[in-house]
């Protein structure tokens, strides 16, 4: 799974605006929509050296800071390579009254034009200095959409420069398995009503996954989504699953699993859905690992039955900090 890149790390406490699309001047919506498509084009032709020069001198200093950014635009654009470019959406994020070191989330709150709905932004570590964040619309047989943090380029001397350099890069398929968001949707909420929680939750989570531009954005709609989400949630789940709140079950002969994580994923010849589930690696070799792995999965499906015609294998990731996961695939048919 394609991850952002290039976040900062404190927040604020001081008052931030936020201007859409329709509300900012023609320059400043010019300007910023000039330097995303510019950066989107860069991405599409694979051209991380031309991304580097367009990005803030912090994470372009060196290639060694850069290096994800550059990993991140090379799969990108073997996505995108034959995708039409077209910027969709536009908003300017003022955050110039923060100062440094602030640790509480920097919020954004943009209600749109003749609209009761509005997006929100909850950015994290954001240093101060004037932002946008635009989308990118890359249109083709597999649609995605490049989102785009953009920052206002200062000058040693403190006057701005009036260049909007890259300060985060947020690719995201726009489809999965030959569906869009909408249909998860629509399909999640379907399943739910029709009492298969289990399943409705992993498709709303992937509605969410195709919708959301970032981690860090937020809508009305995509409010929505959340609350559907939760109400058709299984009781198991009620609170969540992570680290602090495994999910605990048992197969049919009585042995105890838990899962530290669910969700779902593109197969990788993109025809279906995969089944993820990550759960603790206590085991000190491989192949114990692998077999406790095997052992989950089945047990999992055996317990949700429902769930085995929406994926087509089951994998497993067995994680523990500061180690590479034990990882084992598991054809659907292969479960009892």
């Amino acid at each position: 799974m394609l991850a952002a890149v290039l976040l900062f790390g404190a927040s604020s406490l001081h008052a931030q605006s936020c201007t859409t699309q329709a509300r900012m001047s023609a320059a400043d919506r010019s300007a910023l929509a000039d330097a995303s498509l510019a950066l989107a084009k860069a991405v599409q032709a694979g051209d991380a050296a031309r991304v580097q020069s367009l990005t803030v001198a912090e994470f372009a200093a060196n290639q060694q800071t850069f290096a994800p950014t550059a990993d991140l635009v090379h799969s990108t654009a073997a996505q995108v390579a034959q995708d039409a470019l077209q910027v969709v959406q536009i908003y300017l994020l003022d955050a110039r009254g923060r100062t440094a070191g602030e640790t509480d989330p920097a919020d954004f709150s943009c209600l749109l034009a003749g609209s009761a709905s509005e997006t929100d932004f909850a950015i994290p570590g954001l240093p101060p200095g004037l932002y946008g964040f635009a989308m990118v619309e890359a249109t083709g047989a597999k649609p995605w959409l490049l989102a785009f943090l953009l920052r206002q380029d200062v000058s040693p001397g403190g006057a701005a420069a009036g260049i909007w350099k890259m300060a985060g890069f947020y690719p995201r398929a726009r489809t999965a398995a030959g569906h869009d968001g909408g249909w998860y949707w629509k399909t999640a909420y379907d399943d739910g009503n029709a009492g298969q929680h289990w399943l409705a939750w992993l498709l709303f989570g992937e509605a969410d996954q195709l919708l959301r531009p970032a981690n860090f954005v937020s809508s009305t709609k995509l409010d929505s989504l959340t609350a559907e989400r939760r109400t058709a949630a299984p009781p198991e789940l009620a609170h969540g699953i992570g680290p602090d709140a495994p999910l605990r079950f048992k197969a049919a002969d009585g042995s105890e699993f838990s899962l530290i994580g669910l969700d779902a994923a593109v197969s990788d010849d993109g025809a279906r859905l995969d089944l993820v589930l990550h759960r603790k690696l206590d085991e000190t070799d491989d192949a114990t690992a692998k077999a406790r792995n095997d052992a989950v999965a089945k047990a999992f499906v055996a317990a949700h039955p429902e769930l085995r015609p929406a994926f087509g294998t089951v994998l497993v990731f067995a994680e523990a900090i500061g180690q590479a996961p034990v990882v084992s695939a598991l054809k659907m048919g292969s479960t009892p």
